[in-house]
């Protein structure tokens, strides 16, 4: 040790002290209170979303064009990006586009529990929720580094994930027994209800702002967003491309895979879509609180790689072994963890390698790539579900995850990516 270190002693109490003047910022605390209520109850959404299509119409190119439809209007957030980073008070977005979509959320439950839910209207329903959608995700990426100097960033993902995982366990928990229960209806009124308890914390919230030059353009916004994939200190950006493009066309994989080996393996068997799903949500929060307290921010890009092999290598193992259901819950938390482990790396480098002012449109223009791919994925992994055997499907899908793990383990950029 040498003499100006000050001990692992010091070191300890020196985080505490840091953690406690972020625990002392109430308008943090507010905010990622009501961030993380509506994060929550996007994953009870997602959980619900996937039975919901197939209790309406018994078809799995139904439940893949459902997907589609999400995924593909995710894609859309770079458009909307450009007025994100110049909103003066990011706030507005969060108590326009809650209660909008615990809107949506409603007239979901109600109408299926009515029995009056037709596919198009489950498709509009959902297109709209996930419009309004991109301009939270989009705002998530800026909101932080407004509030907070540089220096809290990691204890805020620290904190973020503590609070993440402990209502996203919960809210998984009761989302799951609610589809078990009540059904899909059970799940969206959950999402209705975090979503309006998230817009009463964001009330409060102060963010201050930070506008872009006077005078700047759309069309010259949405250019100097772009313009970060080409510059020559942006080689990783560049690399995460291909990797994002057949990744992103693999997403709706565990979703699809989980519903089959569900309702087909098992019989529609409601209890084991609950834990298997459960599961692998859970093995994505767990992994989540470990990131945060290793920081891996020097080893970016091996966190990424090993993720990718992780995830393909425990999806293979959950579908040759579904018929064992301890063995096949622990197998889709371990590939839920290596999903959960692949997207918090990717964004922490994000948010800590560019400039706070363009986050939104950097990841938004990243995401242009994933979204494409999965919901191009979405629609023809719903078809190939359908028609082929479980295991054959599984091991598609298992095996493309490895594919991707390879490609990234060969791209120098994105390997040695650190920040």
């Amino acid at each position: 040790m040498s003499p100006a270190d000050p001990g692992p002693a010091l070191r300890a109490v020196s985080r505490l002290d840091g953690y406690r003047e972020l625990l002392r910022n109430r308008q943090y605390l507010m905010y990622l209170s009501s961030a993380v209520l509506a994060s929550t109850g996007y994953s009870v959404y997602a959980l619900s979303v996937p039975w919901l299509a197939l209790e309406l119409d018994r078809s799995f190119l139904f439940l893949g064009a459902v997907l589609f439809v999400e995924y593909g209007i995710y894609t859309l957030t770079f458009l909307v990006a450009p007025w994100i980073d110049r909103a003066r008070d990011k706030r507005t977005i969060f108590l326009a586009c809650y209660p909008l979509m615990a809107l949506g959320a409603l007239t979901l439950g109600f109408g299926l529990l009515r029995g009056d839910l037709s596919p198009v209207e489950v498709l509009a329903l959902v297109g709209a929720i996930s419009l309004l959608w991109d301009f939270a995700w989009g705002a998530y990426n800026v909101v932080p580094a407004l509030l907070l100097p540089r220096d809290q960033f990691f204890r805020a993902e620290g904190l973020g994930g503590l609070l993440g995982g402990v209502t996203g366990i919960a809210g998984t928990s009761v989302g799951a027994l609610l589809v078990v229960v009540v059904g899909p209806p059970g799940g969206m009124f959950l999402y209705a209800f975090l979503l309006v308890a998230g817009t009463l914390l964001a009330l409060p919230v102060a963010i201050p702002s930070r506008e872009g030059p006077r005078g700047e353009r759309f069309l010259a916004a949405l250019r100097e967003g772009w313009g970060y994939f080409r510059t020559s200190s942006s080689q990783v950006l560049r690399a995460l491309v291909p990797v994002e493009l057949l990744r992103g066309f693999l997403f709706a994989g565990p979703t699809l895979l989980i519903t089959l080996i569900a309702t087909v393996s098992l019989r529609s068997d409601r209890s084991a879509y609950g834990l298997l799903y459960a599961g692998w949500v859970l093995g994505g929060i767990a992994l989540g609180l470990a990131l945060g307290e290793l920081n891996p921010r020097r080893r970016v890009g091996h966190v990424l790689v090993a993720a990718l092999f992780a995830e393909g290598g425990a999806t293979l193992v959950a579908v040759l072994l579904a018929g064992q259901p301890l063995v096949a819950v622990v197998a889709w938390f371990v590939a839920g963890a290596a999903a959960g482990a692949y997207t918090n790396t990717k964004y922490s480098f994000l948010r800590g390698a560019f400039p706070t002012g363009s986050l939104a449109r950097i990841s938004s223009n990243l995401y242009l790539f994933t979204g494409s791919a999965s919901a191009l994925g979405a629609l023809l992994l719903g078809s190939l579900a359908g028609e082929l055997p479980v295991e054959t499907f599984g091991v598609l899908v298992a095996g493309g995850f490895l594919l991707v793990g390879a490609l990234s383990a060969v791209r120098g950029p994105l390997r040695t990516a650190a920040f």
